[in-house]
């Protein structure tokens, strides 16, 4: 069979179709390469592969990233090549009014903005070559803006995490010094009450049973009311050293944490509950990881005695390998959403901010018929962090 004639023009078509697709896979690759090594970089180092890759793309050896704040102050964060043709694009970036005019010269320099998500530029790639050669089509042009688009959204992703970093920080703070404010009132109402009323009423009840001592022989109607009355004034002083203690316990500053949680289940076995420790840390903590730990307990305590309805409580606190952990766990009625998904209940929110503010970790496990398990743990400051 023989064969056909060669035609030239077909075979020119298919080089021009050839050279195209490969084009068009440069563009590709650029575009996709670049994609995944941002998602891996730091922003300065993002800054400089994208200069690298767009020189690279272009056959140009000079480039230069340029960024400006809202006040409109311009500064160089990354560049490619060296010798006066930088040096001449660094002189461009100093001119008056250089984004509003293309720049201009005998060797052509190309500009690509970059924009933020609101359409507002907050940089400039800026690309030129040592020696005269011909302007990209407009097809790598538009590359080269993909390019550009796909660092400024990487860089804005960047700038608002930091923001909202900063932001996270300054709650943080701003949490840490509330709590901190509300354990120093705490600690003044509790003094002001101990040394006040407390003392009265401890003088009150004292005085009524000193009557009582050497009252002659009542009715029975009479002697009934007074011991009505002693039992109120006892039952007053009772009630004020409870709330001595739930605002700021002496046995915490005295005697530590371990003891501190203790006298507070004593609330749950006086409400005829089974209380069972499981490990037992007597050593003392510094004073904001007891402060923390303690209100968690006393949180979780009120929290068994108001809903759980339970019949058996475990604890347990432990040190080990450098952390501290609290665990309490009930056998109540339990619920049905975890502690984590309640925001709305605030004491289950400054629960989960106290270990938080620590650098630890707080859950809450519950199921219907189940229980209820608290876990706090925060690692223990090093003796370079302690006051």
């Amino acid at each position: 069979m023989p064969t056909p004639p060669l035609d030239p023009g077909s075979a020119l078509a298919l080089r021009s179709q050839y050279r195209q697709s490969q084009s068009r896979a440069a563009r590709l690759r650029l575009l996709v390469d670049t994609g995944q090594e941002l998602l891996q970089l730091p922003p300065p180092h993002m800054r400089q592969r994208v200069v690298q890759r767009a020189c690279a793309f272009v056959a140009m050896d000079q480039g230069l990233l340029l960024e400006w704040s809202a006040a409109g102050a311009v500064q160089a964060t990354a560049e490619q090549g060296s010798g006066e043709p930088l040096q001449a694009l660094r002189a461009l970036a100093e001119q008056p009014h250089w984004l509003e005019q293309p720049p201009a010269g005998e060797t052509p320099i190309l500009r690509i903005l970059l924009h933020r998500a609101d359409g507002q530029a907050f940089g400039a790639l800026l690309l030129a070559n040592s020696v005269p050669i011909s302007a990209p089509d407009s097809e790598d042009l538009e590359s080269l803006q993909l390019l550009a688009t796909l660092l400024a959204a990487h860089l804005e992703n960047q700038r608002l995490l930091g923001d909202l970093q900063a932001r996270e920080r300054s709650m943080s703070e701003l949490v840490q010094r509330l709590f901190s404010a509300q354990e120093d009132e705490r600690k003044r109402v509790a003094y002001d009450l101990h040394d006040g009323l407390a003392q009265t009423l401890a003088g009150l009840h004292q005085r009524l049973q000193g009557f009582a001592g050497r009252c002659p022989p009542l009715p029975p109607e009479l002697d009934s009311e007074l011991q009505t009355i002693l039992q109120l004034a006892q039952g007053c002083v009772g009630e004020g050293r409870q709330l001595i203690g739930g605002l700021r316990p002496h046995v915490l500053d005295d005697f530590g944490l371990l003891r501190a949680i203790d006298r507070e289940a004593d609330r749950l076995r006086d409400a005829g509950l089974a209380v069972h420790w499981l490990q037992r840390c007597p050593e003392r903590l510094p004073g904001a990881l007891e402060t923390a730990l303690f209100r968690i307990a006393q949180e979780a305590i009120n929290n068994i005695l108001k809903h759980a309805r339970a019949a058996r409580v475990t604890l347990s606190l432990a040190v080990q390998a450098g952390q501290a952990t609290l665990d309490i766990q009930d056998d109540g009625c339990g619920f049905t959403s975890p502690c984590a998904q309640g925001a709305e209940q605030l004491g289950q929110v400054a629960m989960q901010e106290r270990a938080h503010l620590l650098g630890g970790h707080f859950s809450c496990t519950s199921q219907p018929g189940g229980g209820t398990r608290i876990q706090a743990s925060a690692p223990l400051p090093t003796l370079e962090q302690r006051p």
